[in-house]
């Protein structure tokens, strides 16, 4: 005879399944909380719209266009009273809620390409990310995947250091990438503030 815990769990088990199998995100899939968190809600076609008007991009000015499958990704206007974390936070918005159809997001300064992460590895960020309520995976942990993942548009290299799996180490690593190559060169360089 079956416990209550075991019925409990054996039924969990069977829902848990399905209930990844219902988004393109399986087993990375985090549930959000409010209807800004609907997994795949937006077009690729209708990202510019999206950043215009998401409160969740914190009044940051992005100018998106496609090339062939790669949607581009510059940050023209940036608001002064806003954490240049904000600009990575955007991307993990975009990873989560944009609708496959495109194979890359390139970090661009105009028409250069400076940086770039692909459409799965985004994605499967985006998918763990909940903002502005509780739940969701560590924010921290999401920036040292898209830190692990991102590479030079120019050639494909990686921008951050390999990383070898100790969080303290790993986390060093993302920040270093971050404050001294992607902001420097993808936020800073160029941009308008306020």
């Amino acid at each position: 005879m079956k416990t209550l815990v075991q019925t409990v769990l054996a039924g969990f088990l069977s829902v848990a399944p399905a209930m990844a199998a219902d988004n393109s995100c399986g087993e990375k899939y985090w549930q959000g909380t409010g209807p800004e968190h609907t997994i795949d809600q937006i077009p690729v076609s209708g990202l510019q719209r999206f950043l215009d008007t998401s409160p969740a991009i914190d009044g940051i000015k992005f100018h998106v266009s496609m090339k062939g499958k790669e949607v581009w990704l510059d940050i023209v206007q940036y608001p002064p009273e806003v954490s240049v974390i904000a600009s990575l936070r955007s991307l993990l918005v975009i990873g989560r809620v944009v609708q496959p159809g495109y194979d890359k997001l390139v970090l661009a300064d105009g028409d250069k390409g400076l940086f770039q992460v692909s459409y799965q590895d985004i994605h499967a960020i985006g998918c763990q990310f909940v903002w502005g309520a509780e739940g969701g995976q560590n924010p921290i942990h999401l920036l040292r995947e898209l830190a692990d993942s991102l590479t030079y548009y120019a050639d494909g290299s990686r921008v951050a250091p390999p990383f070898t799996g100790s969080l303290m180490g790993d986390t060093s690593a993302m920040l270093g990438t971050m404050n001294k190559i992607v902001y420097p060169e993808w936020l800073l360089k160029t941009v308008t503030i306020q």
